[in-house]
């Protein structure tokens, strides 16, 4: 068993890779439990892997491996911190656990507040564009301050926006926000028929070659109908069970 897995290990990968796929995108139908089924597998999948990236990349290199063979003994105080979060399940020693999440809280402060001040203060900087060079970047630059000032004086609440100029600025950097909002809710909208267009370049161009391969099989011909049969029983059965508790 444990040969034939290995030597068909891609094949098997294909067919789950697939599945999961179908799985995911019955979705698009209604929420059922096929889809929660998937979901659950990924989210565990996912939270598997998460342990193993983090176990391989970050406690083995950085931890156990300086503690262990290079005489950083004193690391192990490391791993007296680490258990101190587990304490937040003890109603008696929640205390504990308290301390070492100030603690890390004021090092991302820290660490949030120097991103924040090198990655925000250099666009305030690059933001002050002259007017120089070209007649279409003189337009550009004037645009592009035309659309900062409105957005900026939309959030300047240090009075009411009752004098027209005011409240017709605001009103413009509003829409300038609208459109900017706009534009990022496309890209990830984009983003996500990356994601699909992806998985149909999978379906297409590996699981389909895989399954015209397959069925030159004999084997192929017992399998996938008990496949499609039990699917499609789970399936049925999902479906009257979903009908009773909608009725």
């Amino acid at each position: 068993m444990v040969n034939w897995l290995a030597a068909n290990y891609g094949s098997i990968a294909i067919w789950a890779g697939a599945l999961c796929t179908f799985g995911i995108y019955t979705i698009l139908y209604k929420e059922n439990k096929f889809y929660r089924f998937f979901e659950h597998i990924f989210i565990g999948v996912y939270g598997g892997y998460g342990v193993y990236i983090t176990w391989h990349n970050i406690i083995l290199p950085k931890w156990w491996r300086p503690m262990t063979s290079e005489g950083l003994w004193w690391w192990i105080f490391a791993a007296v911190l680490g258990s101190m979060f587990y304490f937040m399940y003890s109603k008696k020693h929640a205390w504990i656990s308290r301390v070492i999440f100030g603690l890390f809280m004021g090092f991302a402060a820290g660490g949030i507040f120097r991103e924040f001040y090198e990655g925000y203060f250099p666009q305030i900087g690059s933001s002050m564009k002259p007017f120089s060079g070209s007649y279409s970047n003189i337009l550009s630059v004037a645009v592009f301050y035309v659309v900062l000032l409105a957005a900026m004086s939309y959030f300047f609440f240090s009075f009411e926006h009752k004098h027209p100029a005011v409240k017709n600025t605001a009103a413009a950097g509003r829409w300038f926000l609208m459109i900017g909002f706009g534009a990022m809710f496309g890209a990830t909208v984009m983003g996500r028929m990356t994601l699909f267009i992806g998985r149909l370049n999978f379906l297409i161009n590996r699981w389909i070659p895989e399954v015209r391969a397959e069925a030159q099989s004999s084997l192929f011909w017992i399998i996938m109908p008990a496949v499609v049969l039990i699917v499609s029983t789970i399936g049925y059965f999902v479906f009257r069970k979903s009908q009773k508790l909608e009725a």
